[in-house]
């Protein structure tokens, strides 16, 4: 009897013990979402969406452009409005929005589109080709961030007769092949990146390539009326050019103010990138403040430990500040020669920033002491007061020191994003300034025979120098978050007159 009941107590106890352990774990709850990605335009906007909840739950936007209302409920259906600011980032933009219910996490994906702009394309043909090639989104559009994004465009036998907006989005391309179409005209002066041209097979008259240096294949033949290419300073035809016979290489043509004659200059359009000639320049180097409390470390070669800080490439050279080592470094170079009278131009495009201070000027080539030899500042620039440029005199009598300074100020509006020239005529009686070829600022010599009052009778060298803070770049700050900055030279000429 005692051994029947204990077996049937045992038996009780595995049943017990085995439902335990079959036991289903408690409902967490359920939500559910009448969407899970919404794709919205780039406009500010209030987009709705249900949820439907067997108990309570919370609504958490995990990017700072969304907000909701409201931020949770209780079971059943709710609606759901979702705030969207305006997307102003100029590109796609995707964000969660996450819905919490019992510790599951539910995610609504938000796509929100940017503000397209559409590129504008004269000729038909050449918008359609664009498009087949390079519409990335399919929207049968071509943006102009899609635009901005192509390296290389390939057009053959399109029907094209028009390509002039080259200039305006794909200066960015470095290969182009637009053979075989019925283009007349073909503007790739801005398209200084292109290393391979097939223009071949149209109806051009000229081409000018002068300013493409990375240009290593060139094919325009089967252009029956093309006699002209204009090409770079000392030109030698790299082995991938071909052209149609009766085609010439035509190099620049340096107009000269009337009166005056070429003597010198340097177009900075070595092919490749190289550091300004030696044959031209010298450098002066060291941080000593220059007389002007400035902050810069002028260096040697137009070099830091490897890191170019002057660089001539793409037809132009460029002084970029930089802070490398705790430091900025720049360069300040002058020409090895120096002229006594003359026509001096640059073509120049001037940097951005608050504590830059880039020049064009020039100093006596038999320096002793300062004011008394005379300093002329063809052009002078602080990036705190920017596209105002300042023309300049300094000799003993006449100098800022004293309050005596003869100088005047011009705007220009595009001083920092486009370029401009800059010259100085100067002869025994006057010295004349001019920006884009007007006058703006002129000083005379007294005709006293004074030294004090003009200076100007002897040899004088030209200088291009980025300072860094300093008396003037500085009396307003410096601001590092400008840093790199780049002055831009296309040109420096010299003229003298005609004897």
């Amino acid at each position: 009897m005692c051994y029947v009941l204990s077996l049937m107590v045992a038996a009780l106890m595995f049943v017990a013990c085995d439902d335990k352990v079959k036991e289903e774990p408690a409902p967490k709850g359920t939500l559910t979402l009448s969407a899970e990605v919404l794709t919205v335009g780039y406009e500010k906007q209030t987009q709705s969406i249900t949820v439907e909840a067997d108990g309570q739950w919370g609504v958490y936007p995990q990017v700072e452009w969304v907000k909701t209302q409201p931020s949770g409920g209780v079971s059943g259906t709710t609606t759901v409005k979702l705030s969207i600011e305006e997307n102003k980032t100029g590109d796609v933009r995707e964000g969660v929005v996450e819905f919490r219910r019992s510790g599951t996490t539910y995610e609504l994906t938000i796509k929100q589109n940017y503000d397209v702009e559409a590129v504008t394309i004269a000729d038909e043909n050449f918008l359609a080709a664009l498009i087949e090639k390079h519409d990335t989104d399919g929207d049968g559009i071509l943006s102009t961030k899609e635009a901005s994004e192509v390296r290389k465009i390939e057009c053959s036998g399109k029907g094209i007769s028009n390509m002039s907006e080259l200039a305006t989005y794909f200066t960015e391309i470095t290969y182009l092949d637009c053979s075989d179409n019925s283009l007349t005209e073909l503007d790739v002066t801005s398209l200084t990146k292109l290393e391979y041209l097939d223009c071949s097979g149209n109806n051009l008259t000229e081409l000018d390539i002068q300013r493409l240096q990375k240009l290593t294949t060139l094919d325009c033949t089967d252009n029956a009326n093309l006699t002209t290419i204009y090409v770079w300073f000392n030109f030698t035809a790299p082995t991938g050019f071909t052209k149609p016979e009766g085609a010439e290489y035509i190099e620049p043509a340096i107009a000269a103010p009337e009166g005056y004659e070429l003597v010198w200059h340097d177009e900075f359009d070595t092919a490749g990138v190289s550091s300004p000639s030696t044959d031209n320049w010298w450098y002066e180097t060291g941080d000593g403040g220059w007389g002007n409390n400035e902050l810069q470390d002028y260096v040697s070669g137009g070099k830091y430990n490897g890191t170019r800080i002057a660089e001539v490439s793409d037809g132009t050279l460029k002084i970029t500040a930089q802070k490398i080592d705790g430091k900025v470094r720049s360069v300040r170079m002058n020409t090895v020669q120096g002229w006594t009278y003359g026509y001096f131009e640059g073509r120049l495009k001037l940097c951005k920033g608050k504590g830059t201070w880039p020049a064009f000027w020039m100093m006596p080539k038999n320096f002793r002491a300062w004011p008394d030899d005379g300093e002329i500042d063809i052009m002078e620039h602080v990036g705190y007061h920017e596209n105002y440029v300042s023309s300049s005199i300094h000799c003993k009598a006449y100098y800022h020191s004293i309050g005596t300074q003869k100088t005047n100020e011009i705007h220009i509006p595009t001083a920092t994003s486009e370029f401009h020239t800059y010259a100085v005529e100067w002869t025994p009686e006057y010295l004349k300034f001019y920006f884009d070829g007007k006058l703006h600022f002129t000083f005379n010599n007294d005709g006293k025979g004074d030294k004090n009052t003009w200076p100007f009778n002897a040899p004088f060298y030209l200088k291009l120098n980025l300072a860094w803070g300093g008396n003037w770049g500085g009396a307003m700050g410096i601001d590092e978050s400008c840093l790199p900055t780049t002055y831009e030279i296309d040109y420096v000429r010299v003229f003298q007159k005609i004897e």
